[in-house]
């Protein structure tokens, strides 16, 4: 057999064994796994500044400075987040359970804002 009627005849295979298994089980569901973010508190800063996230998405804040403290807090109608003082290199999660348009502010730097957009 050539190398080319292997391959017609592994495709025809794959092809038959594919819409076997479609009849066999129905439609096939495609389900996004929940993802991890991280997010870096630097310099006064958040990086990124703003998230485009799914409910059940997962962010991590890391204080990425030297000797900076962070306070990240959320104050929302529909949930509160509140990540305490986070010394250097310590890190922080929330997951996003609700839909909607938040902002994580630092308690200790007013001007530090990161805009969730939360789908």
């Amino acid at each position: 057999m050539s190398i080319y009627n292997l391959r017609v005849s592994l495709l025809r295979g794959g092809t038959l064994a594919l819409v076997v298994g479609m009849v066999v089980l129905g439609p096939a569901h495609a389900s996004l796994s929940s993802a991890i973010r991280i997010v870096l508190e630097k310099g006064k800063h958040y990086a990124p500044t703003d998230l485009f996230l799914h409910r059940g998405d997962t962010i991590t804040l890391v204080n990425g400075d030297d000797n900076a403290v962070h306070h990240a807090f959320i104050e929302a109608d529909r949930f509160a987040f509140d990540a305490g003082d986070q010394e250097p290199g310590k890190q922080a999660t929330l997951t996003l359970k609700e839909a909607g348009d938040f902002i994580i502010q630092c308690g200790i730097h007013p001007k530090m804002k990161l805009t969730l957009h939360v789908q």
